[in-house]
């Protein structure tokens, strides 16, 4: 009986030997596909967060792109009510006072009226009048060289009167004042010594705006 109890305890004892070590092999199994599972859900959400990040930024950049539509199209409502009122309004018309080589200066805008009545047909001789006030637009340092630009030309025995001088009104019409870095003028090559200056040409031709 006794010899029977002993190979009874020696085979429990085998067996929870074994027993052991294959929970211990399952465990540690077990462990490591916890690790892997870790790593995964830290990849994910890893991504989830990269996601969510991008998702943040499109939908602030939604937002703004929103934003600017609105105020486009807030913008092209004004534009187009300003557009209809320009369209009925009444045009004016300017005469560009002469076409030479651009100058540094401003652009100003000299009123001339044509009354025949002032003067008489031999000093009207050459001159080509008109009806009502002209207004011309020339580039001057100043409304006394505009003034006296456009009166030597127009000159008051012929029967012309200038009636206002002042800057001009159009919108995007600016010279800068220093003639090198002018917008309008290209740098031109050194005249040779003696070489005659070239005559400036002038005519007259008209503009709406």
């Amino acid at each position: 009986m006794t010899g029977m109890m002993l190979y009874f305890a020696l085979g429990l004892m085998v067996l929870t030997v074994l027993s052991n070590r294959y929970w211990r092999r399952q465990l540690a199994l077990t462990r490591i596909a916890m690790s892997k599972l870790k790593e995964k859900v830290d990849d994910v959400t890893k991504e989830v967060a990269d996601v969510a990040s991008d998702y943040a930024q499109l939908a602030h950049h939604h937002a703004e792109t929103e934003k600017r539509v609105q105020k486009a199209e807030v913008e092209l409502q004004a534009a187009i009510l300003e557009l209809d009122r320009k369209k009925a309004a009444a045009l004016d018309r300017y005469f560009v006072f002469d076409r030479n080589e651009p100058r540094p200066g401003r652009f100003w805008e000299v009123a001339v009226r044509f009354n025949p009545a002032g003067a008489s047909f031999a000093e009207q001789r050459g001159f080509r009048g008109w009806t009502g006030v002209r207004r011309y637009l020339l580039i001057a340092d100043g409304d006394r060289e505009a003034r006296e630009r456009v009166a030597a030309r127009y000159p008051r025995r012929a029967g012309f009167e200038v009636v206002e001088v002042a800057g001009c009104r159009l919108n995007g019409l600016t010279v800068n004042r220093i003639s090198e870095l002018s917008t309008f003028r290209k740098p031109g090559k050194p005249e040779e010594d003696g070489a005659p200056a070239r005559p400036q040409r002038r005519s007259t031709s008209s503009a709406q705006s």
